[in-house]
């Protein structure tokens, strides 16, 4: 597996773990939806380029997948404090969107 996917792995796969934390966490029916949407696009993102050619070599995956391993430490220092669904359901977002414009790359 190349690096691009074990990304894109990485953060389906935390997200899946924590899932039902976070969920627990959300105060309202809105937060719990914005969460649910970002989890669906993380797990489409990741089995969309599971069976697809995504260049690591790439210098725009490269830098996408350095830019999602940056993500991944924010959402692991995020979800220790689900006090602030909030805060953890916007860097969930920022980081679902790197993973989205890096699952674009796969053809």
């Amino acid at each position: 597996m190349g690096s691009s996917l074990q990304a894109l792995q990485d953060q389906y796969f935390f997200l899946t773990q924590n899932l039902s934390d976070m969920l627990a966490a959300c105060e309202t029916q809105a937060q719990r939806d914005a969460l649910q949407a970002q989890y669906v696009t993380a797990r489409r993102n990741f089995f969309n380029c599971i069976n697809k050619t995504l260049h690591d070599d790439d210098p725009a995956a490269a830098a996408l997948v350095q830019q999602m391993k940056t993500e991944q430490e924010n959402l692991k220092k995020a979800v220790t404090d689900l006090s602030k669904i909030a805060t953890v359901i916007s860097v969930i977002t920022d980081a679902v969107k790197v993973g989205t414009a890096l699952a674009s790359l796969a053809g």
